[in-house]
This record gives C-alpha cells, structure tokens and sequence, in this order.
C-alpha cells in the first residue's frame, strides 16, 4: 500500500521485506542530550496514537530491534538539496534534511540538525499511526528508504485572531498541527478593525491584564505572547506577528480616539450609491507615530524572530500620498528596531528597498454568480492595482511570500457536499434504533458538516473542491521565469465567519496538509490521487485530536 506521509518526502523507495514492527519497550537510541525533548515528544506521541511504548536510551546502545538516531553531516544528505528562499528564525535556514532507513530488525534516522531530527521523527511517527491493522494487532512500517528535504525556508499559515479571539490553548493546538504537517511559521494577525489583541498600544486606563477586558475585547497578555512564542520555538515553529496598519484600525482608533484627525474616519462611496467606511491611521498627527513606535517595541521584545509584519493591505480612503508617507516612516521605525519589514503586497505602493519583504495574496479570483455588480466593479479595480504591485515588487525585485488567493486562502467555501456514505448512514438511523451507538454519533457528525458548509467562508469567494484547491505550484504563483523570487508559503485564515476552534478546524481540515504538501515537497509534488489516497488516513488521526474537518465526498475517508 502507498506511504501515507504529507508533505510526500522527496525520496521514498520501498525496499523489501516485512519491514519494522514495534516491540513493546523498543529502545530509541539517540547521543546528544539537545535532542531529549524531542524524543521525548515523539514517544508521547507514538504511544497516544498507536499505545506502543518506546523507550528512549540516551548514549547508550541498544540490544534488539531499536530506532537509532543519528546527527552527522555528510553521507546520503548530501544528495538533497537546500531549500529556497527565507528562514523565518533569520540567518541561514534550519537543515531540516533527514534520512530514514527502515528494515526488519531496525530504524536508522540521519539528520544534521535538530530540526532534522524533528522532521524524521514526524515521518516515522505518520507512517506508524497510519499503519494498518496486523492479525497480531502489531504496528508495522513498511521497509523503506526515505530521503527528504524542504523545497521552501519559510511554509506557514497567517491566522487570524483578531475577528475571533482563540486562546492559548487553541493557539498551541494550531502549532500542534503545524509541526505535524512540516509548516515552521505562525504568523498571527493579531489587530484588525474587529479587535486589538495586543496588551501594548492600550489607553493608559485600560486594564492589560488578560481575562479582564471588557465584553467582546479578549487580548493575549505579554506573558501570554511569550509563552506562545517559546511553545512555537520548540517545536521549530517561529512566530511572525503582525500588526496590520494603517487601514484596518477601527479597534485602534475605539482605544485612542485622540488619533481621529477629521480626516482619516471617512465614508466615501467607491460607485455612486454604494457607500463605505474607512479608517486609517494620519502620518501628519504627531501622536500616531509615537504610539506606534511604543506598540512596535513591545512586539519586538516579546518575539525573537527578524520580522515584523506591517500589513498595509486596503488602504481604502486614504490619500496616496498619505499611504506612502506612512508605510515609508513605518519601516523605518521596524528598521530601527532591528528587524526587517514584511507587508501585504500593497505595500510595495509605497515603494521598495531591497531588504523589504512582499506578501502576495491578491490574484484574480472567480466571483459567484450572486455577487451584486458593485462589488464586482470594485473587486476588479483592487484586482487592476494589485497586479501593479506584483510588478512593482518582481522589479526590483524583492522576496516575496506567496498566499496566492485561490489556493492558500482557507476561507474560500467548500464545493462539494460531505462524504455521502455519512449521508446514508444518517438516513437510516431512525428505523434501526442505533441512536446511542457510534454510527449514530457519524450521523450527527454529517448535520454538524451539513450546518458549517451553510455558513463557512467567505460568500464572496466562488467555491472550490478540495482538488482544485490543490492544484497549483508555488514556483509559477508570480508568473513565468519568476520562481527565483518566491521566497515562502503561506495559508491564510480569515475569521469573519468563524465563531470558535471547531470552525476554524473544519476550514483548516483538509486543506492545510495540501499546502503543507506544495510548500515541502520537491516540484512537481505528487498529483491529487495520490494525495487524496494519503489525505483519506489523516482523518482517523484528526479525530483523534478531537479536530473537526470537512469529510469531503471526493475522498474515500478511512
């Protein structure tokens, strides 16, 4: 049976014979003590998932089957190549090329960096709990020879929490599933016009003590930001946060009405009789720089990482002029901190530097049918700058980010209806008087699917199929003969619609791993069957996790 691993790693030979099965108390060898936790980790995480109990030996060796980990530089890993574009964490990219060679009597794991090693183990821990059942009731993994590396530096998922407040708790339980599926970045977006999550950048009189604010005004303490920050760190994951201004700032300005200049809080009409309401941030009054600098070195305090993410997207009723004198001043501000400026790739309006970083999001897009012609209009003049701006940023050029719309944004509905074997199985529980049993409890799980594809998404997006939503490559996501300039992946989760964790699962579940896949995995990665077929044995591990996903009637679920 074909491996069940995503990313699908760029080399994966089946070799024969019965391959590695784990014996109860199977040693896990490994010599440096830097890797403890992540051993540890991983042993937790085999025997939630598969009840086999490993026990990890450090420096010592082991008799009988084991699992040997081993960091060494050279060897088979000079086969592989380095990955594209920018580490997130800064300097050099992380080496997160390993080796793994399975067989009857042993598992021999090569990497030359920690985050290596962490790469392996999550192959090895996927392969072993999505193993199928033996007569002997054995968890088995096929004989093989696998050699992987990243095809990007940077592969992550902007969440937003800004439009919904996820706690601590959930945030870590989305780092959970990053690390599971490879990503390495989270980049929080955490302020928009909804909320300003920040515990910086309050009025002097407003409590910043999280679990305090008023209701509807949930924030992250620093200790809380902190926290998050060093959960992500270990498990190779670097936080990016962003604080997205000058547009999107209504929640701001609620906090400083001081920054209303009389100017910058307009209602304008982008056609006769179709008005709208816009809030940014005035570059002229004295004040908005001298908080912003204040909310700006907060954040670099608390994350350690190179970027701060400025946003910039939608300056919708600000002037030119105004756009750029902002986002100019404000990159200088990041500069001064010693970081390096990411924005939307509005941004690059307002002109470039080398150093600068560009987020690509907006690209052309189907509408659906009901979409009233305003809104049409306006999505096809934003469509007409946004191109500008690709250029703008390939012509100087600079790196850039690609969460190209279409593909990486999961708040596009879904288009095709839940698996119908759930359907069927609901239609036939009234007559067999199975209410308390578990198909009863698949049953409910199909009107809960039924309710969230109703009201999940964005209804401005035209609906995709899973399939069609994995079927693009990074590599021409800025046009032909600029794969060179791609410098990372990300996902993006919007949170308009989105009123707790199981919904942001469901939008997550199963889309997530099909980037997770594009953004690892060497070019092209593999077609949508063989995705699909790995995709149908991560749902049994998602339901494990206690994740709600999309059981999509286009993969046959195991």
């Amino acid at each position: 049976m074909e491996h069940a691993v995503i990313p699908a790693p760029f080399q994966f030979a089946v070799a024969s014979g019965p391959g590695f099965a784990f014996p109860p108390g199977t040693a896990i060898r490994y010599a440096d003590s830097g890797l403890t936790a992540v051993v540890e980790r991983f042993c937790a995480q085999l025997t939630r998932r598969t009840g086999v109990r490993l026990a990890p030996v450090l420096g010592a060796a082991a008799d009988g089957p084991s699992v040997t980990i081993e960091l060494r530089a050279a060897g088979a890993l000079d086969e592989l190549p380095g990955p594209a574009g920018l580490s997130a964490a800064g300097g050099d990219p992380a080496d997160e090329r390993y080796s793994l060679l399975i067989d009857a009597g042993r598992v021999v794991l090569r990497a030359a960096e920690p985050a290596g090693v962490a790469r392996g183990l999550t192959t090895l821990l996927q392969l072993a709990a999505t193993a199928p059942a033996t007569d002997a009731g054995e968890v088995r993994v096929p004989a093989a020879r696998i050699l992987d590396a990243p095809r990007y530096a940077w592969r992550g998922l902007s969440l937003d929490v800004a439009r919904t407040f996820f706690t601590v708790g959930e945030i870590r339980r989305v780092i959970d599933l990053l690390e599971f599926y490879k990503l390495n970045v989270l980049h929080l977006h955490l302020t928009d016009d909804q909320a300003w999550r920040l515990p910086m950048g309050r009025a002097a009189t407003a409590s910043v003590t999280a679990g305090s604010p008023p209701p509807g005004d949930d924030f992250y303490s620093e200790d809380d930001l902190r926290a998050l920050a060093a959960y992500a760190a270990g498990r190779f994951v670097t936080i990016v946060p962003e604080i997205d201004t000058p547009g999107h700032a209504t929640a701001l300005m609620r906090l400083h009405p001081e920054l209303n200049t009389g100017r910058n809080e307009v209602d304008y009409e982008v056609l006769p009789g179709h008005p709208r309401h816009a809030v940014w941030l005035d570059p002229e009054l004295p004040a908005t720089f001298e908080l912003m600098e204040q909310v700006l070195a907060g954040v670099a305090a608390i994350f350690p990482g190179p970027y701060l993410h400025i946003g910039a997207d939608e300056p919708r009723g600000m002037p030119d002029e105004a756009y750029t004198s902002y986002v100019r001043r404000l990159r200088r501000l990041v500069r001064a901190l010693g970081r390096r400026p990411l924005g939307w790739q509005e941004a690059a309006r307002a002109g470039l530097r080398p150093d600068d970083v560009i987020q690509f999001w907006l690209t052309g897009f189907d509408l659906p049918p009901h979409v009233k012609p305003h809104i049409r209009a306006q999505v096809e003049a934003e469509l007409a700058l946004a191109s500008r701006d690709v250029e703008a940023a390939v012509s100087v050029p600079v790196p850039v980010i690609v969460s190209p719309l279409p593909y990486c944004y999961l708040d596009v509905p879904y288009a095709e209806p839940p698996s119908s074997g759930a359907a069927l199985a609901d239609a036939g529980l009234a007559g067999a008087g199975l209410a308390g049993s578990a198909l009863a409890g698949s049953a409910l799980g199909h009107a809960a699917q039924a309710d969230r594809l109703s009201r999940l998404g964005l209804r401005v997006y035209a609906p995709r199929t899973v399939a069609e939503s994995f079927g693009w490559d990074p590599g021409e996501a800025l046009g032909p003969g600029r794969a060179g300039q791609v410098a990372g992946v990300e996902a993006a989760i919007w949170a308009e619609a989105i009123t707790g964790f199981d919904d942001l699962s469901f939008l997550l579940l199963p889309r997530l791993p099909g980037v997770a896949d594009k953004a690892w995995s060497a070019p092209p990665s593999g077609p949508w069957p063989a995705h699909r077929d790995r995709l149908a044995r991560h749902g049994r591990l998602w339901a494990q996790d206690d994740l709600t996903y999309f059981r999509a009637s286009t993969v046959n679920w195991g």
